[in-house]
Formats: C-alpha cells, structure tokens, sequence
C-alpha cells in the first residue's frame, strides 16, 4: 500500500471515530439523571377535593362531591359507597417516591407515552393530574408522572386501588355491627320468633341461649345455628343487584309487594338497641332481597333462597344432641337395657350401681353423642330398644328421659319426655348399650 493510500485509510478511520464520539457524547449529553430519594411528591386531602374522575384499562369514571357527599358525576342516582372514595382517597394523602428520574427524554421507556392510568384530582386550586406507567417489578414499584417532565418510582402502587367497574364503588346494605343478636322474627311463608335468653331457666341446662318464642311457650335453639343463620343473612352476595332506584311503584316487579318472608332483626351495639329488616321477594323463578326501604333490590341465588332462607325454621335452629348435660347437675340415671333397670348413683365424681363403683366414662361419652340426624314427629311403632332417665338437682327440671325405639337397620326413633325428636343412628344406640352392659357385667 503506497502513502497515498495509507493516508485515506487513516483519515476514513479518524472520521469515525468522530462520529461514534459524537454519538457517544450524545447519549450521554441526554440520558436521565436518577437519584435516590425518600420524598413526598404529592399531598392532598379529601376535604380539599370536589371532584375525581380517572380513566384505566379502557373504562372511565368520574364523581363530584355535593355538600360533602359524593355522587356519580353522570348519575345521582348511583349510590355511592362513601366510605370506600374515603379509603380510596386516602392513598393519596402522601405520595412518597423512592427514585425521581428527571431530564426524561424518552418516556416511552417508563410505559408513560401511553400512560396505563390517569387520575384527575380537582380541587379549589384546579386540576392534580397523575398519569401511571409501567410497574418496574425489579424494583417492585411504579413509574408514575405528574406533568413535570419528571418521572417518579412511587412507594405505593396507586394503580391497584383504582376501580375499573363502578359497581366496586357501590354502597352495599351490610348488617350492622353488633354486640348481642336479642332476636329473630320471621314473617310470611316462613314464621317464628327467635329470642335471646341467657340468663333465665327456661330449660334443664344452661348451655342454649336462643329460644323458639310459641306463644310463650319456649323450645331450646342452638346457639351456633343461630348465629350461623345471621352469618348466612350477613354475607348473601350484595354484589348483584337489580336495581338501585326502586321505590314502592316497582316491588310488585320482584315480588316485594307482598315478600315471601321478611326477617326482622333486633341486635344490641354499645348499649344501644336497634333494629333491620330483610324482605326476600320471588318472581317466576327469580329470588330478590331488600334492605328496610332501601333503593337497592339485590338478586339472590335460588338454591341460596330455597336451601337457607326459605328452609328456616325450628328444625334448621333446634339442637342436634339428643340431650346436652351438665354432668356436674346429675344426681342418678336409671338405664333400662333389655328389660333390666340399673340405677347409677353419683357421689361427686364417683359413679356407683348398688355397692359397686362403676367406671363410667364410657357411658357419659355415649349419651353425650346421641344426636338427631333427621327431625320427625313421628310416633313409635316398634318395640322399646333402651331407654333412661336422668335426674337432675333441678327444681324446675328434675328429670328427663329419653327412650329409644326399634325403626330400621340404620336408624332408632328417639323421644324426650314423650316427645319425638327424630332419628338417631342405630350405630349410636349400640355403643351406648354396649357401654351400659358393659358395667353391668362387672357388677359383683
């Protein structure tokens, strides 16, 4: 290669090694400047605030404040939750960032040309706007814009508490918080009247709570199907709704008119007595709820209707165990076993037929498992399986007595006192025959 040569190649190689100087000295003359912060980039205050309006995913949504309440800003009627835009708003109080990147010349690389949320906050001082881009997941944070020029990686991730559905914003007739449940009253289709009564001897044992109130005349309820019937009122699915604008003009439309049944609930909060009531409608095969006179007609699940609202009643509330002892209370219990009477005597924790002290354990477990696993009225119609009698250091209730019957290979008829109760597992009635005779064979 002669000079000439050489000097091209030589100055062709300066010429770029300029240009990617250039280049280079380029992008760094433009790349963002990040600093690590801890920082409050936006306050406001809910009081502040007249109106909100954001727009996510493709759907768009806007309230303004009225006297201090807030309303669909394109429909008054929409009732919506005042608590939930409270605890919504309240993430916006402080907006801390962890990162600021300023001199941002490309806001596309932060998901932000194309913001995935705008929030709008208007206040007396005029409009807060926030756009929302990507979610760095290395950082586990979110590239966030106010309009500055500058992007922030805030804290809290506030595009999570955005709504896309207004019905998340709705207010939902909930049943209030109480301390004491005081009763039930069911009317229609299904009727009873359920009380509370702890404290008074309305029955042999201290262990039920809530009574069935027929005409004075008090039935035992269990406490924990009680309460699981007001958890089951509590939690019906508020979600679907019918409307929300009914006014009496309509509720011939949902069949609440004339409601199905209606529960009138009486609860006690901090001293205070109030009271509820719950009217399910039908319609064809459609099942609807209304809260005392709200607006709100929710729908409700036809099997949810028909299985746990409809089917209410003495035997879904009634206790399952055929008796519910306080062992403590106990005096003696006559067993008749195959036409044999044995009468165990109890002295303190000591169990004893006749002069013998019986182990008796096994006997307490098997009365305690009796239970009814289907509510008849039955009456008998075959022989006498065992039976026993129960007496109590009871003024009001000095004995009981249960008396088993003959019914099929899977099931005995129970009675206490003379009343049928229902079925109960033959398998159950085995173990306590066996536990009796089984004492009954140690006796001297």
């Amino acid at each position: 290669m002669n000079r000439q040569k050489k000097l091209a190649v030589l100055v062709g190689v300066l010429v770029a090694l300029c240009a990617i100087i250039a280049i280079v000295s380029g992008v760094q003359k433009h790349m963002d400047t990040i600093s690590t912060v801890d920082e409050e980039i936006f306050a406001t205050s809910e009081s502040a605030l007249t109106a909100v309006s954001w727009t996510k995913e493709g759907s768009s949504l806007s309230f303004t404040k009225e006297e201090d309440t807030w309303q669909d800003a394109s429909d008054a009627d929409f009732p919506v939750d005042q608590d939930k835009m409270s605890e919504f708003l309240e993430h916006f109080e402080s907006v801390h960032a962890s990162f600021i990147i300023e001199d941002v010349q490309d806001f596309a690389q932060y998901g932000l040309d194309n913001p995935s949320c705008t929030i709008t906050l208007t206040s007396a001082d005029g409009d807060a706007v926030i756009q929302m881009g990507d979610y760095s997941t290395m950082d586990e944070k979110r590239y966030l814009t106010l309009g500055d020029g500058t992007v922030y990686l805030i804290d809290d991730d506030l595009e999570e508490y955005v709504a896309t559905d207004r019905d998340e914003l709705m207010r939902q007739d909930n049943v209030p918080e109480y301390d004491t449940l005081d009763g039930i009253v069911a009317t229609g289709e299904t009727a009873f009247t359920v009380e509370h009564h702890p404290d008074e001897d309305l029955t042999y044992t201290d262990a039920y709570e809530y009574y069935l109130n027929e005409n004075g005349s008090y039935k035992a309820l269990s406490t924990s199907k009680v309460e699981d019937f007001m958890t089951t009122l509590k939690d019906l699915d508020r979600t679907d709704y019918a409307t929300y604008t009914a006014d009496d003009s309509v509720l011939a439309d949902y069949g609440l008119d004339a409601p199905a049944v209606t529960f009138t609930v009486t609860t006690t909060a901090e001293d205070e007595q109030q009271s509820f009531s719950l009217a399910f409608g039908k319609k064809g095969d459609d099942c609807y709820m209304r809260m005392d006179d709200s607006p709100i007609i929710y729908k409700v699940d036809a099997d949810t209707y028909s299985d746990s609202i409809a089917a209410a009643g003495y035997d879904t509330l009634r206790p399952d165990e055929v008796l519910s002892l306080n062992w403590d209370d106990v005096q003696s219990i006559d067993f008749t076993v195959d036409d044999v009477t044995y009468t165990v005597e109890k002295n303190g924790d000591t169990y004893k037929i006749g002069e013998d002290v019986v182990e008796f354990d096994d006997v307490k477990s098997a009365v305690d498992a009796l239970t009814v696993n289907e509510f008849n009225s039955e009456s008998p119609a075959k022989k006498q399986e065992t039976a026993f009698t129960v007496h109590l250091d009871n003024d009001a209730y000095p004995t009981l007595t249960v008396t088993i019957y003959q019914y099929d290979g899977d099931n005995c008829l129970v009675q206490l006192d003379g009343t049928t109760l229902g079925f109960v597992s033959r398998s159950l009635v085995v173990d306590l025959t066996e536990a009796v005779n089984a004492i009954a064979l140690g006796l001297s």
